[in-house]
């Protein structure tokens, strides 16, 4: 080297070729994208041609000593994935041998080009005097640094690894459901409750915006790459880790990937008692957040909870996010059973509170029954545990949709915003609140918030379309709603709020297509005759009549209005305020209801309900 020359290791097989300098393998000339540690082992593998490389050589090559880590998984999963790149197989390899339990040997012939290279002068580079003046400025710096390393100038040295060892900044975190290894279907509840949880510590400690368990929970068992998930998920840097339970005991292992370079910036290994499990998710979720923030908020002591309860949780977190009435049912069950194996474990509370107001807002619970029994388990967790954002949020959407209290729900939204910012569902009610009051600008930003906290959920994407459609911005609304239903095509929501904001833009004929594809071919030939009969208000009468029949008296009372009959709207909208209808709060920003605005008995509701 001091003679200007360096090393350049590129190596040749097959069509492929491999720059160790920039960490680049091509295969015929197009680039193969490979993560960092499947590339290290590559080269380590192409270093020794047709020699047997250890395990025990690959794994401290590819982690620090001190490292906390599943060895021979990690090493499995990097040497898979490498012959994944290649297109090799380890049953009838052509470039990488597998020696049972001892290593890996690279058998296909290797070229190596650039031994000694001397760096090339660019072509148009001045020769003669500049040479030596180049020369020359190269002694000299050579000189002060031998001169700071004489005067002992340490700190020169440490700054630089300092420098070197500054994490990257991440500011956007997904964790990808942890993988169950405990050989039992019955177990993966554990594992994907131990990823919900781990989520939420991770949203309460730092302010990395972190992915929704929605949106991640549809890379379970995913082949992607870590960079493709990064650019779907629009997030930095991923978690992916293992789950085994055996007994009373549970070992949970994690590591941090940057999706920019796939680089494993840490990884670590926890084994408690499965009573101590809070306390195994708090220590995870510190480390984590210790790598990626530079302040931490503290989490507050974990408790104890009783295994069964813990476990009964867990199966209740697995059915609440399953959305379907079913599941719901199971959840409540599991919840109550964990409440009455451990009275004092506030989050089954939390958990139970959330699963009432969301199945009452899809009608899989009668309102009242959702309303009170929401509250109470929510002000139970509360008096537990007020640091549990879902339990504040749970009491600000009572509040907003069934109490009219505006205020209350203010103040409660704000708790649940500052202790955890990244919950997608609390953000998702706090934006219907704010449309509720007429603050349209600031409910679709929030809503907006939400999704890039969860873009794959159904709810939040059709709510961002309902918040569109309340603000009367009907062509973002549809085009939304469309994005929406690319998800779901049946998604019942999203159906809804499309009809109304196509109605509005003045697209009828197009709103009653929708209406007659998402029904029955019965239902549907019915639509359409009436439709041709007696034109869109004939629909909207007669659909109005069904609707009142069925009990749905705020959505009849809206085909009423947009019929013109607002006698019968009115009366309909009267009735639901004396039984407290929970959709009566929407009447204030509705367009359906626009043309009752001028009637002093629709004002007089409106003072009823009380929006500020």
């Amino acid at each position: 080297m001091g003679n200007g020359v360096g090393t350049v290791r590129v190596y040749h097989f097959g069509a492929f070729t491999v720059d160790a300098r920039t960490g680049e393998l091509t295969n015929a000339g197009r680039r193969v994208p490979l993560r960092d540690q499947s590339f290290q082992i590559l080269v380590a593998l192409l270093e020794k041609p047709g020699e047997l490389i250890t395990r025990e050589e690959l794994a401290g090559r590819l982690w620090a000593a001190g490292t906390f880590v599943d060895f021979d998984r990690g090493l499995n999963k990097a040497v898979n994935h490498l012959r994944e790149a290649l297109g090799d197989s380890a049953e009838q390899p052509t470039f990488i041998e597998t020696l049972p339990r001892k290593g890996y040997r690279f058998i296909a012939t290797v070229t190596q080009a650039g031994e000694d290279v001397a760096p090339a002068v660019p072509a148009d580079a001045p020769r003669g005097s500049n040479v030596r003046r180049w020369l020359s400025v190269s002694v000299a710096i050579a000189a002060v640094i031998g001169i700071a390393i004489g005067a002992g100038v340490v700190g020169v040295r440490e700054w630089a690894v300092r420098r070197r060892s500054v994490p990257p900044r991440i500011a956007a975190l997904a964790v990808i459901p942890l993988e169950n290894l405990s050989g039992d279907l019955e177990q993966q509840y554990f594992a994907d409750g131990l990823t919900d949880a781990l989520i939420t510590d991770l949203a309460k400690m730092g302010s990395a915006r972190i992915t929704s368990r929605t949106s991640v929970m549809q890379y379970r068992g995913t082949k992607k790459s870590i960079r493709d998930i990064g650019r779907e998920l629009n997030v930095d840097a991923v978690i992916e880790g293992t789950v085994t339970r055996a007994g009373s005991r549970v070992r949970v292992t994690a590591q941090l990937i940057q999706v920019s370079t796939d680089m494993h910036l840490w990884a670590d290994a926890y084994e408690r008692e499965v009573s101590e499990i809070l306390d195994l998710q708090r220590s995870l979720a510190t480390d984590i957040a210790r790598r990626i923030d530079v302040f931490v908020k503290p989490l507050d002591r974990a408790r104890v909870v009783r295994p069964e309860a813990y476990g009964l949780y867990l199966k209740g977190r697995y059915a609440f996010h399953t959305y379907t009435n079913r599941g719901w049912q199971e959840a409540i069950e599991h919840f109550n059973a964990a409440i009455e194996s451990d009275p004092g474990f506030a989050p089954a509370y939390a958990g139970l509170a959330e699963t009432y107001i969301v199945a009452g807002a899809y009608a899989a619970i009668p309102t009242d029954e959702a309303l009170t029994r929401g509250r109470a388990a929510a002000a139970k967790a509360l008096q537990l545990d007020d640091g549990l954002a879902s339990a504040h949020y749970v009491l600000a959407t009572a509040h907003t949709w069934y109490d009219w209290d505006w205020t209350g729900a203010e103040r409660e939204f704000r708790r649940g915003l500052e202790l955890n910012p990244s919950d997608a569902l609390g953000r998702n009610w706090h934006s219907g609140y704010l449309s509720l009051l007429g603050r349209h600008d600031e409910a679709i930003a929030e809503q907006q918030r939400a999704l890039e906290l969860d873009p794959l959920s159904l709810i939040v994407n059709a709510n961002l379309t309902r918040a569109l459609y309340w603000a009367r911005r009907y062509d973002e609304a549809i085009a939304q709603a469309r994005k929406t239903l690319e998800l779901d095509p049946g998604f019942g929501v999203a159906l809804f709020w499309l009809e109304g904001s196509l109605r509005h833009a003045g697209r009828v004929k197009e709103a009653v297509a929708l209406r007659q594809s998402a029904s029955s071919p019965e239902q549907g030939r019915a639509i359409a005759e009436r439709f041709q009969r007696g034109g869109f208000q004939a629909l909207l009468r007669e659909s109005g009549e069904t609707f009142r029949k069925g009990g749905l008296l705020e959505t009849a009372a809206r085909c009423y209005a947009q019929a013109g009959d607002n006698d019968q709207a009115i009366a309909l909208l009267e009735e639901c305020s004396r039984r407290r209808c929970s959709d009566l709060v929407g009447v204030n920003v509705e367009p359906d209801f626009d043309g009752l605005r001028a009637d002093p008995r629709f004002r007089e509701l409106l003072r009823q309900i009380g929006p500020p």
